[in-house]
């Protein structure tokens, strides 16, 4: 009987219904333009790290300052993400945890080491911390 009482609710339940409605089909695309905002912030900060490895080895501040530009990560598809990140020059490694489901990403030039992590259940990054390398 619910049903037909939500049929026969008037026109004032049926609009609040078809905005409802309206509503969860437009947030929809938003969750594929969020991954796709994120990627192309990753594929941009790779780009730049990969720069910055290839010349800076005085000084952390440009790595501070790239670090701020572009971390958190957020809502990125973990596979996308890795693919990436692997077309980096100065990757190193990538570990994934599967018990907790996150890939601790690590790159490195003579100079300078850079990590970041990603939290793929929650589709977002828990660290970033460039570093000098110690030989």
């Amino acid at each position: 009987m619910p049903e037909k009482i939500f049929l026969n609710g008037g026109p004032a339940r049926r609009l609040a219904a078809a905005g409802a409605l309206l509503l969860s089909l437009g947030q929809m695309p938003d969750a594929r333009a969020d991954s796709a905002s994120c990627l192309a912030k990753v594929t941009t900060f790779v780009a730049e790290l990969d720069e910055l490895l290839s010349k800076e080895k005085n000084w952390l501040t440009p790595y501070d300052d790239l670090n701020e530009r572009y971390f958190p990560l957020r809502d990125c598809d973990a596979d996308a993400l890795l693919d990436v990140v692997r077309r980096s020059k100065y990757l190193q490694s990538v570990f994934h945890n599967s018990r907790t489901n996150s890939y601790l990403i690590h790159f490195s030039s003579d100079a300078v080491s850079f990590g970041f992590g990603y939290l793929a259940s929650e589709k977002k990054s828990y660290f970033s911390d460039p570093m000098w390398v110690h030989k």
